[in-house]
């Protein structure tokens, strides 16, 4: 079992994850007249977005943060909502690298935490 595969490479296990689906709406949605009533144009329901967080050394860090580069990732995902996995075009934002744990003064023995934000075309 995997989370998550990106270019078809499977990513290691994160130690947060989390798959919400959510519908855009158009910019004529809300409440615009005396009714107070919900006017809701829904233009595309179920936008998948990931939260993940990793916790890994750093001689792994490079790779990860190659693997999340790219403008247009295809992306294999375990989808709790489907409970089976799901492919979709994303991309990550928000990527961001801390410092964790140290270990023997080297970087690449250190711990980092790498988490991001993948969104869904």
């Amino acid at each position: 079992m995997f989370f998550i595969k990106i270019n078809n490479t499977e990513l290691p296990t994160p130690c947060y994850y989390s798959v919400t689906a959510k519908d855009i709406t158009g910019s004529d949605s809300g409440r615009y007249d005396e009714t107070g009533l919900v006017h809701r144009n829904r233009v595309r329901s179920g936008v998948r977005t990931c939260e993940i967080k990793w916790r890994l050394p750093g001689s792994s860090s490079g790779a990860l943060n190659a693997a999340l580069s790219g403008e247009l990732l295809a992306v294999t995902l375990l989808d709790p909502s489907t409970a089976g996995y799901v492919q979709c075009d994303m991309y990550a934002e928000s990527v961001k690298s801390d410092f964790y744990q140290q270990q023997n003064a080297d970087e690449t023995e250190s711990w980092w935490e790498i988490s991001c934000r993948l969104v869904e075309y």
